[in-house]
């Protein structure tokens, strides 16, 4: 009894004494900002957990998606409850949870790498610097993909129109969105000063200065600069880094690894024990191990099938309808002249760009950066300077000799092959060739075109069928929950 009482007023004095000002109570699973800016090995760390961000489903996953969805080159077969249909569908929501989730992650991306640039000056070992630069280029990208996804392009009134919080710095705050001229010079500065600090050669999973120049190449190129456009292209092709996989191998591009891949620059690795399964890019786009309920577009077949020996066409398997001996059936309403199965009337055309790498069902690593998209930066930048049309079709040739195209399946002046413009050919060639890796729709809206959704039909789209690039539907709106968090951001029209 004595002993109780004794504990008892031992803990009731000790309670009584007065605290330290600076006593501070740190969570034990938990670093503070302090311990992990003084802490090189930590830098790495954080630094790696930044990669890790952009494997997110919510940032890798819904990239893809928020991207590639509002193009022409394929149909989804069914409506469906996830919000991603009404991206699809140009019927966006400002409670979208794939809107929510994207704009989270991005930020929380962003958040990650201000800690390491922060703390790392500009006397740092190269060594240092690298991983600086590495961040550099992790927050340019999140700041460019925020950007495409909720803002207006390039091409319109970028001065007034509004992009988004441009987050520089950890301090916390509450910041309004930029303009889309002052994000976009936002990204072209972390691109140049990533690119000097850089000095590594790192796998394509990574970043480099080579790296960066891939993206700032495509950055100018948005922005009208086309000069610098094919500065930043000649720098990547020159760079002798990487070289366009051979035609015979072009088939099995998306299902090498990344790091055993020359021609891609820049990649999101997943590992077989990574693998998302149904939960993965793939599992929309096939149905042998996924969903299987987007299909590719008729008005992308009928393009592709103009040259039925267009390697680019291994991308495409159909399902095709086999009679009682297994054979196909002939059926001349179809592209490929034999009969597919249908699903809600849509033929079932899968895309296997996202599927089979190592030969695993539904394992990919998306593909951000590749060599092809130099050649056809260089391209439209030429074909978007005076006299300089020539040249713009030789590097639509170059892509087109890869895929097999010879004699008069290549393009010339004198031979346009009813096109009415040398960017018409151009944009043609950015379709066939970069198709499914979230770049149509913009390609069209940044060039003032209409996006045409003619091949629709019935209940599994409820949609326009055309959008022209002054439509408000392009943009995706700010999530709602973060206009209230945040008074000072302002909603799209």
């Amino acid at each position: 009894m004595k002993k109780i009482i004794f504990c008892f007023l031992f803990f009731t004095l000790f309670c009584l004494i007065p605290c330290c000002d600076k006593l501070e109570y740190v969570p034990v699973d938990q670093l503070s900002n302090e311990s992990i800016s003084q802490n090189r090995e930590l830098l790495k760390n954080v630094t790696i957990g930044s990669y890790s961000r952009i494997r997110e489903s919510n940032y890798v996953r819904l990239r893809h998606f928020m991207q590639e969805l509002p193009g022409d080159d394929l149909a989804w077969c069914k409506q469906s409850g996830d919000h991603l249909n009404n991206t699809y569908g140009y019927l966006h929501l400002v409670n979208s949870t794939a809107s929510l989730n994207f704009w989270r992650q991005a930020y929380y991306g962003i958040y990650s790498t201000n800690r390491v640039i922060e703390s790392i000056d500009s006397n740092d070992t190269p060594e240092m610097l690298q991983l600086k630069g590495e961040n550099l280029f992790l927050r340019a990208l999140m700041h460019y993909d925020l950007v495409r996804i909720f803002s207006r392009p390039y091409s319109q009134n970028p001065e007034t129109n509004l992009g988004i919080m441009i987050r520089d710095k950890t301090e916390i705050e509450l910041p309004s969105r930029s303009t889309v001229e002052e994000t976009f010079k936002f990204i072209e500065n972390d691109l140049l000063e990533s690119a000097k600090l850089m000095t590594e050669k790192k796998s394509s999973i990574y970043a480099s200065k080579e790296v960066a120049w891939a993206l700032l190449s495509r950055l100018y190129l948005y922005m009208g600069e086309y000069s610098k456009a094919i500065e930043f292209a000649n720098e990547v092709i020159n760079s002798e880094r990487y070289s366009l996989i051979p035609t015979n191998q072009l088939a099995s591009y998306y299902t090498i690894v990344p790091e055993n891949n020359n021609e891609t620059i820049f990649a999101v690795k997943f590992r077989t024990s990574e693998n998302l399964g149904k939960q993965g890019i793939g599992s929309l786009y096939h149905e042998d191990g996924g969903w299987g309920e987007i299909y590719v577009s008729t008005s992308y077949l009928k393009l592709i099938y103009q040259n039925t020996n267009d390697e680019r066409i291994k991308f495409i398997q159909p399902k095709y309808s086999l009679d009682n001996q297994g054979n196909k059936i002939p059926d001349v309403s179809e592209v490929s002249g034999f009969k597919v199965e249908k699903r809600e009337g849509y033929s079932k055309y899968f895309n296997l760009k996202y599927t089979l790498q190592d030969g695993v069902k539904m394992l990919a690593s998306p593909v951000i950066l590749r060599l092809a998209e130099m050649y056809l930066i260089k391209a439209e930048a030429y074909a978007k300077t005076p006299g300089m049309e020539d040249q713009a079709l030789e590097m639509v040739n170059v892509i087109r000799k890869r895929a097999g195209l010879t004699g008069n399946q290549l393009f010339s002046r004198s031979n346009l092959k009813g096109y009415q413009s040398v960017l018409d050919i151009v944009l043609d060639e950015r379709r066939l060739e970069l198709a499914w890796e979230g770049h149509r729709s913009y390609d069209l809206f940044r060039n003032n075109q209409t996006l045409k959704r003619d091949y629709t039909f019935g209940e599994s789209f409820a949609g326009p069928s055309t959008i022209p690039p002054t439509s408000p539907r392009i943009v995706h709106y700010i999530p709602e929950i973060e206009i209230t968090l945040n008074p000072n951001l302002v909603q799209n029209p």
